[in-house]
């Protein structure tokens, strides 16, 4: 892929923690709705409610929530690795120009 690049990496990182921040908050929600289930399967005096609201939890809101979670996480954690091979990158590029610039002869 040819063109230039040019990342803002403050602002990139800026982005990225706010978007880990917004990851991690998300567990005390998850956990409400969780004891929210739970709440409602105790409330219930059928144990077939009790059951397929069991079932509900854990067969499909939690994979499904884990499933949300690992993949953001994945997401967050690459976008950094990503920019951070982006600023090392830049910091051999640099070096390398130096050098090259150091071994010129001039007559």
């Amino acid at each position: 892929m040819a063109g230039t690049w040019n990342i803002d990496v403050p602002a990139a990182r800026g982005v990225i923690s706010s978007t880990a921040a917004s990851v991690s908050d998300l567990q005390r929600p998850l956990e409400q709705m969780r004891s929210a289930v739970e709440g409602l399967a105790a409330a219930v005096p059928s144990a077939v409610v009790q059951q397929a609201l069991g079932s509900l939890l854990e067969m499909t809101l939690s994979p499904a929530v884990k499933d949300v979670v690992d993949r953001s996480t994945t997401v967050v954690s690459g976008t950094s690795g990503a920019v951070g091979h982006y600023v090392n990158g830049d910091l051999v590029m640099a070096s390398t120009a130096a050098s090259s610039a150091a071994s010129i002869h001039t007559k």
